[in-house]
């Protein structure tokens, strides 16, 4: 049968699978890949910005040896029920999605495809743990093994730190964070990384972390490298705090986590980061707490911060 390997597998590459279009996939093909494996829908809340964040994040990597599988799945609210060639018709005229489609499948019970059996044996298998809703993820490493696991609630976009690694930002769940989009060449600069360092220092302990996101798209006062981004602040400013991948903050490029920021405080305005060094105070529910202008000062804020951190 396709999809069952005779003996137990021991990666995914030991699968055959069919394709949406009724042909059988060897998984054997994707070694050296790292893989992305989703089980999708088409009529849930949460179809547009998956299939948008999965088209970045395919776009931008599948040079570089990522390949995301899309899994149809009717068992979550039957939101998910038209034929294969109606699912690909979908996600090929509305999203132009180019990643491979599946044949729809079962990925819980006992018609469980064997492939999602193996996937949920690597992650949380010990407690039988069945996959919740449409679009949880599995991550493959190049090896064909399982390495992490999501919930179907977690944004395909991951922010990227500055040295390539993903970072998934339910990692600061129940965090208060500032989030501060910085600038190596600003007259801002000395002041707020000073600031930011203080505050750090003081709080992290109690629960505080500081998300730098450095964007050049002011004055281009950001024009380094990432290596040289981090090394002006590790060795300038003795900076611990999370230094990630460079960004845009406004404008059609702007990073998906930016447009959630914006649309949280004054969004409605439609108000754009107004220079480096603005500044986004969120709660420990993820939430936007509050919003400041470049030029407040992180300490200022330190009455913000503790309140959030519940410190009298």
């Amino acid at each position: 049968m396709a999809g069952q390997p005779e003996k137990k597998p021991q990666s995914v590459y030991d699968f055959t699978l069919k394709d949406a279009i009724g042909n059988d996939v060897d998984l054997s093909i994707y070694k050296g890949k790292v893989l992305l494996i989703v089980n999708v829908a088409s009529k849930c809340g949460m179809t547009n910005s998956n299939y948008t964040e999965l088209n970045q994040l395919y776009e931008k990597y599948k040079d570089q040896g990522l390949e995301i599988l899309a899994f149809p799945c009717n068992q979550f609210g039957e939101e998910e029920p038209g034929t294969n060639d109606q699912i690909l018709d979908f996600v090929c005229t509305r999203f132009k999605s180019d990643f491979p489609i599946f044949d729809k499948i079962e990925v819980n019970g006992e018609n469980a495809s064997p492939l999602y059996k193996f996937l949920k044996s690597g992650k949380w298998g010990i407690f039988g743990d069945d996959i919740q809703w449409n679009f949880a993820k599995f991550l493959v490493d190049k090896n064909g093994q399982v390495v992490d696991r999501y919930y179907p609630t977690t944004s395909p976009l991951t922010i990227e730190d500055a040295k390539g690694n993903d970072v998934d930002l339910n990692t600061f769940k129940g965090k208060v964070l500032l989030i501060v989009n910085v600038a190596s060449k600003c007259g801002l600069t000395d002041s707020n990384y000073k600031d930011l360092n203080h505050l750090h220092e003081k709080y992290k302990d109690q629960g505080l972390e500081i998300l730098a996101l450095p964007c050049n798209q002011f004055g281009a006062q950001e024009p380094g490298s990432n290596d040289e981004i981090l090394e002006f602040a590790c060795t300038r400013f003795k900076s611990e705090f999370p230094i990630f991948d460079k960004i845009e903050v406004n404008g059609e490029n702007t990073s998906p986590f930016y447009k959630f920021l914006k649309s949280a405080k004054w969004g409605l305005l439609g108000d754009n980061i107004q220079w480096n060094f603005a500044k986004f105070l969120v709660d420990k529910n993820g939430q936007v707490s509050d919003r400041y202008y470049p030029t407040t000062s992180p300490l200022s804020i330190e009455r913000d911060i503790k309140v959030l951190l519940g410190i009298e």
